[in-house]
């Protein structure tokens, strides 16, 4: 009776440890879960960081970092703005552009003769040019005596070299309002083959050119008249012109001769009437001054 309990008791005891060895796996079987992976990496990780930061034999240079710690740098690529950095092509130098003057010549403030005065250069004198042919014959050079005052010169009247294509071309200012004037002096009496002429000093006052004038001297004591037109003022030296004035510019000097006295009027009171024109033949803008000599 107790053999069998205890036979019954053993099954019953077998049965169970049978069932546990179905459920509990084996150590050479068993797989990895995920979490038995995370568990196992992190430890290895940690024992290699340990290992690297008590090897003594490394240098500090070959230490590992920790790879949470690690940070990577950004790379940035350098971008070129138009307009930021000067160009690298070197600026060519320009060469002046020279003008030899070849006769005596007026600089003004305008290609025109009608514009003030500025500079009277001699042959020989080099300017350098400014700015190219402006249509009416005139460059624009630079005033060696008055650097502030840049002027106007007849392109005729120069021997140019270089290229003054490459020069800008200026707007010049507005021709000025014409207002010709005069002055008119006694100078002295001259003869020409026996007879007696009387000459006259004219300065141009005013601002445009003169180019024609008319000249009637009266004896008042006998009423005899001397009178002719020219279109120049030239000095006279006798039968000779000694100097040829054509136009008489602003500010420039000129002279005028009576046509020949038939009889010497010395010793006589005269009368002078001249007229200065701005164009030839008596047309133009004129101007009219008497004069009174007392010889």
């Amino acid at each position: 009776m107790i053999f069998k309990r205890f036979r019954l008791v053993f099954s019953v005891v077998a049965l169970i440890l049978a069932s546990l060895a179905c459920y509990v796996p084996s150590v050479g079987s068993a797989q990895p879960t995920a979490q038995t992976l995370h568990v196992e990496a992190l430890s290895s990780t940690q024992t290699a960081l340990a290992a690297n930061a008590t090897d003594t034999s490394l240098p500090a240079s070959e230490t590992a970092l920790p790879i949470a710690s690690a940070t990577v740098a950004p790379t940035f690529t350098p971008t070129l703005e138009v307009g930021i950095f000067p160009t690298e092509t070197p600026t060519p130098t320009l060469v002046p552009i020279i003008a030899e003057v070849m006769k005596e010549s007026n600089c003004r403030s305008g290609p025109g003769n009608q514009y003030e005065l500025l500079a009277t250069f001699q042959a020989g004198v080099k300017l350098e040019v400014e700015a190219q042919d402006l249509g009416g014959g005139f460059i624009f050079v630079k005033n060696p005596d008055k650097p502030e005052a840049p002027c106007y010169i007849l392109a005729n009247n120069v021997k140019i070299s270089g290229d003054v294509s490459v020069l800008p071309q200026y707007t010049p200012l507005p021709s000025p309002t014409a207002a010709p004037n005069f002055t008119a002096s006694y100078k002295k009496f001259d003869q020409c083959k026996g007879n007696v002429f009387v000459v006259f000093v004219v300065q141009n006052t005013g601002s445009v050119p003169f180019r024609s004038a008319y000249i009637k001297v009266t004896n008042t004591r006998t009423n005899e008249s001397a009178e002719q037109v020219v279109d120049a003022f030239d000095l006279k030296t006798g039968c000779i012109i000694a100097k040829n004035i054509a136009p008489l510019d602003p500010g420039g000097t000129g002279y005028l001769s009576s046509a020949l006295f038939k009889r010497d009027p010395r010793g006589n009171k005269l009368r002078a009437v001249i007229q200065a024109c701005t164009e030839k033949a008596l047309k133009g803008t004129c101007k009219i001054v008497s004069i009174e000599i007392n010889p």
